[in-house]
């Protein structure tokens, strides 16, 4: 039997480093985090190979005497927490003490500091934990930390490092993520002597953003701000229309650090809720600022994972203020569903004046979670307190020109598109007198002009919206009303469906959705919702079988998820002509929903084209 014994300090060191330091652009965090708690305002950062061969990093902040450069390679030795009381209250990026012995544990390393009380710097050198030199070094005032050989005794850590590109990439990440958490503060990365990255001190969180986040969200980020209790909410949110496939450019930062939290994501997503299709991310930065005692950091030695004491508000604070913020954005119809043109920009195109200045806050890449999580996150919560922040750009009203005389008849097609109950509509004089409709192509969009504006309208995905709302607010509050099918249509099923359907009969009678027995696993369909047309009813009734088979759960969100498919089985279809006055109607009643700009299932219900943009069409400008 093996007898029990303490760890060498090396090997115990080199443990510490697998959770510390897991690959490059884990050395590059800890050690930025250092310099920014040092009070740095401009941080360096150069690699060479990836960060295997070389990763070093040098700031001017207030750097460190003989004594404390010896004791900063110690373990657990640190300058931010001193009693048990301060790890509850943590208001510094590092506070275990680890990073430093970890990072010289598995590399050549060394340290040069100097403060300025002093004439000269300290350089400290170790390779594989062990000490090699300490001597006097003349240096400017901050510090430099170069890592050479990173895993060079750990081969087997070293041999799961993946390419050169792959860990530069994921370095870059990381210091644009620490970059956008301190917009205020200076940083560079040099790839190869090569410079890559150039954050200059002194911006704001929105400039911040868009040099991080890329062109495509120029013209389509917007401000977020919210408060709840204690929690501030902060950042910029990515128009619906930007989006990307993974979740890589959402960044979250909780108290100025870059963190991951499904919780927060979760809520952005019930900020964006109808307003983006699923499987799309949207781009942002959001900063949640709160009392440091109502947060725990010490969750991981990485530091990236957090537990609130209270997450209720701090979920419902970030809904909130992204519901917020995209409300607000679509004051100016036009301008939020302007469609993205990438051409070089041109003389005419100041790509800086629309950008309006922020506060400063903070961000950092996030998961996106499962439906499962999102529901159980925010059942039966409601948001409150949405008042509209105000948007740079003028409010645009809708309205549509050439509007039949009022002693004509109103056209069928009003009769299966009512009035939606919603926002105050605008008056006669002003919906007649801003837009125009010209026409419909393929069967599919309607277009319409506005002075220099192009705007074409998805007739489906417009419909869609309208009676998705209109079915909505019956169930939500005035009642539901059914019509009975003249004749009722069977439903032949198999067993595990007929079990399902069985089970929210009940539910979807509720909704207007009238279904018996009628023997083994047949069943009929007696009525249906006042607003849905009597089409071939077995594939909706499959549908939303199908929905409540893949969670089981009969909550708020299946319930929603009924009502779109019941607007989506209803609505105009493509291919669908439409006389002038009924594009007319349809527009009029668009205009009156609470989003008119995304059908339920998140696609946009319309686009705009400005002149600049058909001149690059056209090639009118190069």
């Amino acid at each position: 039997m093996t007898r029990i014994r303490i760890l060498p300090e090396i090997l115990s060191n080199q443990i510490a480093a697998g959770e510390v330091v897991q690959r490059p652009s884990s050395v590059v965090k800890e050690l930025v985090e250092n310099s920014i708690d040092a009070n740095a305002r401009r941080i360096t950062v150069e690699i060479e190979q990836g960060g295997k061969s070389l990763i070093r990093i040098s700031d001017d902040g207030c750097g460190l005497d003989r004594d404390e450069a010896m004791l900063s390679i110690e373990r657990y030795a640190t300058s931010k927490i001193f009693t048990k009381e301060d790890l509850f209250s943590i208001a510094s990026f590092g506070f275990r003490g680890e990073a430093l012995p970890s990072i010289a544990s598995v590399s050549r390393f060394v340290l040069v500091s100097r403060t300025s009380s002093s004439d000269v710097g300290t350089k400290v050198e170790i390779a594989g934990g062990k000490l090699v030199k300490v001597s006097d070094e003349g240096a400017p005032v901050g510090t430099l930390v170069e890592v050479r050989q990173l895993f060079f005794n750990t081969p087997a850590r070293r041999k799961f490092l993946k390419g050169d590109t792959t860990e530069a990439g994921h370095i870059a990440d990381t210091l644009s993520g620490l970059a956008l958490g301190n917009p205020d503060l200076g940083f560079r990365l040099f790839m190869n002597k090569k410079l890559v990255k150039n954050f200059p001190p002194g911006q704001t969180l929105f400039q911040r953003s868009l040099a991080v986040l890329g062109k495509d969200v120029v013209n389509k980020l917007y401000p977020v701000k919210g408060i709840e209790q204690d929690v501030r909410v902060s950042g910029v949110c990515s128009n619906p229309l930007v989006t990307r496939s993974t979740s890589s450019r959402i960044y979250l930062f909780v108290n100025n650090r870059l963190v991951h939290d499904r919780g927060i994501v979760a809520a952005i997503f019930k900020g964006y809720q109808g307003r983006i299709m699923k499987g799309r991310f949207p781009m942002g930065v959001f900063c949640v600022q709160l009392p440091f005692d109502q947060v725990d950091v010490n969750v991981h030695p990485s530091k990236r994972e957090i537990k609130f004491l209270l997450p209720g508000p701090v979920y419902q604070a970030v809904g909130a203020a992204v519901e917020t913020a995209l409300v607000a954005a679509q004051e100016n119809l036009i301008s939020y569903a302007r469609a993205q043109i990438k051409s070089p920009p041109t003389p005419e195109q100041n790509l800086e004046d629309p950008i309006p200045s922020m506060e400063t806050g903070t961000a950092a890449p996030c998961v996106y979670p499962s439906e499962q999580f999102i529901n159980r996150q925010f059942e039966n919560r409601q948001f409150e307190n949405r008042e509209k922040d105000q948007v740079a750009q003028p409010v645009l009203e809708w309205g549509i020109g050439g509007r039949a005389g009022a002693g004509e008849n109103v056209p069928a097609y009003k009769n299966h598109l009512p009035t939606v109950l919603g926002r105050d509509c605008l008056s006669d004089e002003q919906i007649h007198s801003q837009f125009s409709v010209l026409g419909q192509v393929m069967g599919t969009y309607i277009v319409a002009e506005k002075e220099n504006t192009l705007v074409l309208i998805d007739q489906h995905a417009a419909h869609e919206r309208v009676v998705y709302e209109r079915l909505k607010k019956r169930y939500q509050g005035l009642g539901v009303q059914s019509q009975e099918l003249l004749v009722p249509e069977v439903l032949d099923l198999g067993h595990g469906e007929a079990d399902c359907l069985t089970s929210i009969m009940e539910k979807l009678s509720d909704m207007g959705l009238r279904i018996e027995p009628f023997g083994g696993t047949t069943f009929v369909i007696k009525a249906v919702p006042l607003l849905l047309e009597e089409r071939d009813l077995k594939p909706l009734v499959l549908e939303l079988i199908e929905s409540f088979m893949e969670n089981r759960v009969l909550n708020e969100s299946w319930q929603d998820s009924c009502l779109i498919s019941m607007a989506c089985h209803s609505a105009l279809r493509a291919n669908k002509t439409m006389t002038l006055r009924e594009m007319e109607t349809l527009l009029e009643d668009l205009e009156k929903c609470d989003n008119p700009l995304n059908c339920p299932h998140g696609r946009p219900t319309l686009v705009s084209f400005d002149g600049l943009q058909l001149k690059k069409l056209f090639k009118r400008l190069v």
